[in-house]
């Protein structure tokens, strides 16, 4: 069931991913080709440090600048991991939440700009993140 939703652009976006959850999308990823992509934010207590990390984590080009704009350029890029699809799951978002909750508002917000480009594109691009949001729903079932 997973891999027709995930196929799905116009379904695709930023999403709360419940536990126990995380396997069975895996697994759906890899058997559609998809890029799986994993950062883990924890350890962070700003989004100063997570867009460090997220650049780390992704392994973005080079001229990654670690702010926002650079974000949403690196994960709207083609060319970047190209692939038929990107399902990236994003830990640790609860902590960098409460320690920074503007910053964190400004992340969600550049992750909503991407995933709403990549469905305009017909590209599905899943970013599921590991606790709820206020706003976010959780990933569909199919």
């Amino acid at each position: 069931m997973r891999d027709k939703l995930l196929v799905n652009a116009a379904r695709s976006g930023l999403h709360y991913l419940p536990p126990g959850h995380r396997k069975s999308v895996e697994k759906s990823s890899i058997k559609l080709h998809f890029q799986f992509l994993h950062a883990d934010l924890s350890a962070c207590r700003n989004t100063t440090e997570a867009l460090r990390q997220l650049g780390k984590s992704l392994h973005f080009p080079d001229w990654y600048g670690a702010n926002f704009d650079a974000l949403f350029d690196c994960l709207g890029d083609p060319s970047w991991q190209p692939a038929p699809g990107k399902v990236m799951l994003i830990a640790g978002t609860e902590s960098l939440r409460l320690a920074d909750p503007d910053g964190f508002a400004t992340l969600v917000e550049v992750f909503e700009a991407v995933a709403e480009a990549s469905r305009e594109a017909g590209q599905p691009f899943w970013l599921l993140l590991d606790s709820a949001v206020p706003g976010i729903a959780a990933l569909p079932e199919a």
